[in-house]
């Protein structure tokens, strides 16, 4: 192989590679990496302290409206998540639906399973101004 196919064939290696890295990460309008994340945990621990709710319910004893208090306190922090990438863009999509109605969706949840403190927190952090 001679030096000149040899300089062709790096640069050309060079300009692939290149072109294959500008194509990671999340395409407009996806959320990028790290609102991705911070989108993963907070729609888990509301899915978690939903199904938790449901538990604590479906036994109810003495201590029912206290556990539910806890599991408004708890899920507090993933509320305050999704609203705070929701004010950074609610158009962006996230696993294919935007975060507009990750929210909203969100919302119904936290009423759904008796959590109503934290579902009239998120909607009123996200309610359009």
């Amino acid at each position: 192989m001679s030096a000149r196919h040899a300089s062709r064939l790096g640069a050309c290696l060079l300009a692939a590679v290149s072109l294959a890295a500008a194509g990671c990460g999340a395409l407009p309008p996806e959320a990028p990496l790290a609102y991705a994340k911070k989108l993963d945990a907070a729609t888990g621990g509301i899915s978690t302290a939903c199904g938790e709710a449901y538990r604590v319910q479906a036994f109810p004893n003495a201590r029912t409206a206290r556990d539910l208090h806890k599991l408004e306190l708890a899920v507090s922090s993933d509320v305050s998540k999704l609203a705070g990438v929701f004010h950074r863009n609610r158009k962006w999509i996230y696993q294919g639906d935007t975060i507009a109605e990750i929210s909203s969706d969100a919302v119904s949840m936290l009423h759904d399973c008796g959590l109503h403190g934290a579902a009239e927190q998120l909607k009123k952090a996200t309610t359009a101004s």
